[in-house]
């Protein structure tokens, strides 16, 4: 079966939809490049996609997207979230929602794909993603404010 091409304008919107679903947290497209966002990032999580092809999707996402989300999910106040104990856990759940709404994407639900489980990459593993995505696959980052996520893929 061919998968449908995915391109980083459309992963974006599906990412900016999927944070407003789960988190009630308005996003959009924004013009800051991939690596500002890397450096900013307070956790990364990646997570491999097999099907014909491998895809891995990588998660980074700064303290306040960590905060929003992770209250949005919680039903506290951003405030009240520490970013050190929730964000492996945030950017973690993020990477299998997405990599879940990436294998729909591909395969308009019609496809046999298997999701792995999320874990936890390094600043310097997750900067090799972005790279690796730069090659061959794709990047996006959508945000709102100080709330960035920044999203790689890379076909393996």
């Amino acid at each position: 079966m061919a998968m449908n091409p995915v391109t980083a304008d459309s992963f974006a919107g599906l990412v900016a939809l999927a944070l407003e679903r789960m988190a009630f947290l308005i996003t959009e497209p924004v013009d800051q490049s991939a690596a500002e966002v890397l450096v900013k990032a307070a956790a990364h999580a990646a997570i491999e996609i097999k099907g014909c092809e491998r895809h891995v999707l990588c998660v980074s996402a700064t303290p306040g997207l960590v905060r929003e989300v992770a209250s949005g999910m919680m039903g506290m106040d951003a405030d009240e979230i520490d970013v050190d104990d929730h964000g492996r856990a945030t950017v973690g759940e993020l990477a299998n929602i997405l990599g879940g709404e990436l294998v729909m994407l591909m395969t308009s639900g019609e496809g046999e794909m298997a999701l792995g489980l999320p874990r936890e990459v390094t600043d310097e593993e997750a900067g090799q993603l972005l790279d690796r995505a730069s090659e061959n696959g794709f990047s996006c980052v959508v945000g709102s404010d100080a709330c960035m996520l920044l999203v790689a893929v890379h076909c393996a």
